[in-house]
Order: C-alpha cells, then sequence, then structure tokens
C-alpha cells in the first residue's frame, strides 16, 4: 500500500521528465544532422535547414511551456523552467545566427525570401513576447515595492528575495529585446515603436534601480555606524546580505547605462549613483561630466551636512579647545604646587625624580584634560585606548633600545647613583653630570666637552661617583735618598700637613714610610679634606714639601740607570783587558733599577 501510494506520488513528475525527454529529441536529432553537415551547403540549403529545425524547435519550446504551466506546483518546476530558460536563449542564438545567413545569402545573390520571411517573424512573436514579460514584471515590481513598505516581516523578506530575482530577469530582457531590435534594423523592419518603448523601459528601470542603490547604501551605512556592529556576528551577516544586494543593483545598473548610452540618453547622475553607492572608481570617472557631477554632489552634500550640524560642530570645537585651555592651566598649576612641594620637602630627593615629578604631573593632568575633551566630540574612548595599547605594544618592539634606556633611567631614579652636579665616572667616561633624563644623562668634562650617554650603558656597568660624600682622602707619595734623615723627613711632613688649613682634623692624616723603592725611600701622606678642596690640598702640600725639602736639606731622588760598558782590545790579544767606563744617565721618563758590577 505504502509503495503504490509511494509510485501516485513520482507518476507526475516521471511524467514530466519522460515528456521533458521526448520534447528534446527531435532538436538533438537536428543539431546532429545540421553538424554533420557538407561545408559546401549552399547558403538556399543552409537558410533552409535551419529554419526547418527552428519551426520545430519553437513548436517543442510552446509544449514545453504548457506543461510546465500545467505543473507548475510540482517539485520539477524550478529545474524545468530553468531547461526552458537555457532552451529559449539557444533558440534566440540560432534565430540570430539565422539573421546571419540570411544578409550573407543576399549579399551573394542567393534566394532566402523564406528564410527571411520566418526570420522577421521570429524576431516581431520574441519581441512581443519580451515586452510582455516586461511590462508583467513591471507590474509585478511595483506589487513587490507595496508589500515592503506594508507588509509584515515575514512577507517584507519574501518579496525582498522576489525582487533580487526580478531586477536581474528585468536586465535579460532589455537586453535580448536590444539585441532584436538591432536584429530587425539589418533585416530593414520597422523597429520604431520598440525603440520607443525600450527607451522608456530604459528610463524608468534606471530611475528605479537607482533608488534601490542608495536605500541600499543608506542602510549599510545605518549598519556600519551602528555602536559594535564590527562585533555583532548578525549584523555582519546582514552587512554582507546587503552588499550582495547592492553588488547586484550596481550590476543592473551598468547594463542599463551602456543600453542607455547606446540610446543616446544622458546616463552621468547615474554613472555617478553607482560610484557614490558601491565606492568604486571606473572608467566613468574620467569623464568630465561624471567628474564635475560627483564634485557638486560633494559640495552639495558638506555643505547641507554643515548647514544641519555646522552648530553643533562648532560648538564641539569650542569645547573641545576650551577644555584643553582649561587643562593646561591646571597641569600648569600642578607642577608648580609639585615643584614648590618638593623644593620645601626634608627628603632628599635627586634632579631626575624631582624633574620626573614635575613632568609627570603636567603630563598626566593633560592626558586627562584630552580624553575628556575628545569625549566632547562624540568620540568612543573605549576603542581609542585599546588601538593606543596596540599601538604601545607595536613601538615598544620597535623601540626596544629606547625602553632599555627608559628602564635604566628609572632605576637611577629610584636608586639615585648620581646627581646633578656630581663628578662620575661611568659608561667610559669621566666628568660633570650636568643634564639628566630617563633616557640619556649629559656629561660634561673637565675640557668642557658635553658627552650624551645612555642610560642603559651607565646602569650596566661600574658607576663611581667621586664627589658623592662630604669628604675625601688625599693619597700622595713623596720620596727621599736612602741617605737622608728619616726622622726629620716625617716630621717635615707632619709640620706641613698639620699647618694647612684645609687639611681637616677629623679624621687624622697618616704619615707613614710606606716602601723602600728602588732609588728612594718612600712615605704615603694622607690627609682628609672636604671634597670640593681635594684639588686644592693636593696642589699645596705638594708644592710645600718641594719648599721645605729644599729648605732642609732633604734631597728628593730621581730615578737612575747604571750602565757598564766593556771593551775588547783587538790588536793586542795576549794583552786583552777590558776597560770599564760608568757612566750614569740621569731619566725622567721612567724609572729605573740601579745595576750591580758585572764580572768579565
Amino acid at each position: 500500500m505504502h509503495t503504490a501510494a509511494r509510485c501516485g506520488r513520482l507518476r507526475p513528475t516521471a511524467t514530466l521528465l519522460l515528456v521533458l525527454t521526448l520534447a528534446s529529441l527531435p532538436s538533438l536529432a537536428a543539431f546532429g544532422q545540421q553538424g554533420s553537415a557538407a561545408e559546401e551547403k549552399t547558403a538556399e540549403q543552409k537558410v533552409q535547414e535551419l529554419s526547418e529545425d527552428l519551426r520545430a524547435r519553437g513548436a517543442d519550446l510552446e509544449e514545453l511551456k504548457k506543461t510546465i504551466e500545467k505543473h507548475d506546483d510540482s517539485a520539477t518546476a524550478p529545474m524545468m523552467d530553468k531547461e526552458l530558460s537555457d532552451r529559449r536563449a539557444r533558440y534566440r542564438r540560432d534565430v540570430s545566427k539565422l539573421v546571419t545567413l540570411v544578409l550573407t545569402g543576399e549579399d551573394a545573390g542567393a534566394t532566402v525570401a523564406d528564410g527571411r520571411a520566418l526570420a522577421a517573424d521570429l524576431l516581431e512573436k520574441d519581441a512581443r513576447s519580451m515586452r510582455e514579460k516586461l511590462q508583467a514584471l513591471a507590474a509585478e515590481t511595483l506589487q513587490l515595492i507595496d508589500v515592503t513598505a506594508s507588509g509584515s516581516d515575514e512577507e517584507v523578506a519574501e518579496a525582498r528575495k522576489a525582487l533580487a530575482s526580478a531586477i536581474p530577469r528585468s536586465s535579460r530582457l532589455i537586453e535580448y529585446l536590444d539585441v532584436n531590435i538591432d536584429e530587425r534594423k539589418q533585416l530593414g523592419l520597422d523597429v520604431e515603436a520598440d525603440t520607443a518603448f525600450i527607451i522608456k523601459r530604459l528610463g524608468i528601470r534606471a530611475d528605479f534601480v537607482a533608488g534601490l542603490l542608495q536605500n541600499s547604501k543608506e542602510e549599510i551605512d545605518e549598519i556600519v555606524a551602528r555602536p559594535g556592529s564590527d562585533q555583532d556576528v548578525e549584523a555582519q551577516k546582514e552587512l554582507a546580505a546587503l552588499k550582495g544586494k547592492r553588488d547586484a543593483l550596481a550590476k543592473s545598473q551598468r547594463s542599463n547605462v551602456r543600453l542607455m548610452d547606446e540610446y543616446g540618453l544622458e546616463t552621468a547622475n547615474l554613472k555617478q549613483g553607482i560610484i557614490t553607492a558601491t565606492g568604486k572608481l571606473s572608467q566613468d570617472i574620467l569623464n568630465k561630466d561624471v567628474a564635475a557631477g560627483l564634485v557638486e554632489q560633494w559640495i552639495a552634500n558638506s555643505t547641507d551636512w554643515f548647514r544641519s550640524n555646522g552648530t553643533a560642530l562648532i560648538f564641539q570645537v569650542l569645547t573641545f579647545l576650551l577644555i584643553l585651555v582649561a587643562f593646561w592651566f591646571i597641569a600648569r598649576l600642578g607642577r608648580g604646587t609639585v615643584r614648590r612641594g618638593l623644593g620645601r620637602s626634608k627628603l632628599h630627593i635627586s634632579s631626575l625624580a624631582q624633574d620626573f615629578f614635575i613632568k609627570m604631573t603636567g603630563r598626566i593632568i593633560m592626558l586627562f584634560g584630552l580624553l575628556i575633551a575628545i569625549a566632547q566630540l562624540g568620540i568612543e574612548i573605549a576603542p581609542l585606548l585599546a588601538g593606543l595599547g596596540i599601538a604601545g605594544l607595536v613601538i615598544g618592539f620597535a623601540l626596544q633600545d629606547t625602553l632599555s634606556n627608559f628602564a635604566s633611567g628609572l632605576m637611577i631614579l629610584v636608586y639615585r647613583p648620581f646627581d646633578v652636579g656630581d663628578v662620575i665616572e661611568a659608561g667610559g667616561v669621566m666628568g660633570k653630570v650636568d643634564q639628566m633624563n630617563l633616557v640619556s644623562t649629559m656629561v660634561l668634562t673637565f675640557d668642557n666637552q658635553l658627552l650624551v650617554v645612555p642610560n642603559q650603558q651607565i646602569w650596566g656597568g661600574v658607576i663611581r661617583n667621586v664627589t658623592h660624600q662630604d669628604t675625601r682622602r688625599v693619597d700622595m707619595k713623596f720620596g727621599i735618598g736612602y741617605s737622608d734623615d728619616i726622622p726629620k723627613a716625617e716630621k717635615v711632613l707632619a709640620d706641613i700637613v698639620t699647618s694647612h688649613e684645609k687639611v681637616l682634623k677629623d679624621p687624622e692624616p697618616v704619615i707613614r714610610l710606606h716602601e723602600l723603592g728602588d732609588s728612594s725611600v718612600n712615605f704615603v701622606v694622607r690627609p682628609w679634606s672636604k671634597t670640593d678642596e681635594y684639588w686644592d690640598v693636593y696642589w699645596d702640600i705638594t708644592r710645600e714639601v718641594k719648599r721645605r725639602f729644599d729648605e732642609e736639606g732633604i734631597s728628593i731622588p730621581f730615578p737612575q740607570r747604571d750602565v757598564h760598558i766593556y771593551r775588547e782590545d783587538a790588536g793586542d790579544a795576549a794583552s786583552a783587558g777590558n776597560e770599564m767606563q760608568r757612566s750614569r744617565t740621569n731619566s725622567t721618563a721612567q724609572t729605573v733599577v740601579p745595576g750591580e758590577d758585572d764580572e768579565a
């Protein structure tokens, strides 16, 4: 029972497929016969054979059309509609081929009157059929537009889907009608009525599609301007569908424009509309009328927008500037307050730290002011901050060395190994710190050269702060001769050191016999002084030691070298002897060790 019911449901479909197959047999047979025909057939034969084939295929098309109309509600209807459409396209191509054969035959003097009559008749029928279909599609389109304006959501969706299908069908029909008119012109037929019809239909269609294009653009702009639409999956799907609809409408409009150009109609505004709706430039932009129209449209849109939003925009800009100016004054006041507070503070804060806190106070205040001012312009701050974060990450990778110097500057700020005005030896240079920031340190050498040293180079090595302490030991060494009186020399040195006004009493100076040198007996003299008086003490004591040693008859030995020269008398071997000449040579450039007599 179930099998019989199933067969009963399948029987209409099987019948339609059988009819479709049988209807195609004559056409296939004729096509095969045509393909196997000899090349040397006369023009009359070719026209006659193609005419007979077209008559048979025309009858088949009518039969297939009636069959489809009887079973319009069956499951195979869409498939059969597609087959009918394909056959009609092939049929029209063969009609065009017949027109070409007729015209070629007539030029060659062949008798093809029957073929001409058939071609004219077929073209007239096809033109009449296309006019009726175009009028029916126009009426259907108007009904669909009414549904989209006042129907329910489901009806609107169905109507839009039907419109998306009707517009391309209408474009194809108009293109077919244009070809039909051209072929009838070649046959010398009257096409004035159809030319007027297609011109009118093209104008109506172009205006209609232009409106749909503008509407699609507005819907797309509305979704794009919607906050968070780029993260909304449903909004993105709707946006993709609208863009597909817009591209299909633009394709149809380009077809309208091409045909209107052939008929000499004005299309500059339509071309402007396509460019404006799609945002894609084409060769039409080279047309001076199109370019001028786009410029005028842009100026008009800008003027309209400024008229509508100019007052609000001016107010927003003024508010933006006023907020920035107000926060600039607040930042300046904040920097002054921090500067005075740090100056009165009992905490020992480095100059770098003071400069950092003062500048950061102003910058933070200005940053808050900038964010508040931007918010007044209607700009979302959260995406802006996210974008700045991503940009900061990218910039961080690109400026790794600079960030390393910045990090080293922060470490110097926190641990304060030196400050402005200190004499340091770091990063391979020595001098007085002139300026400091979080990236580099400016060092002024003792011969007045300014060196800019990256903080990473300073923090990554040994830092010697010469002037960090208030007091400093002055290390000196003086030598006397081996024959001089050691207690006397020690007393003279102690007297010189203790009598100097800049030598500190506490810690006590150290004067000790330090070593027995090669040429002298050496004392170390180590007084203490204030750091900024170091060189005064050093130079004064050195000068006074030389003067007092000369007065007291204490020698200051200098390095010396003994050179022994041995000569052999080559003229008298028996009395060969040695002659030694000792010469004492003074040297101030190097320390030499006294030599001993060598045996011959």
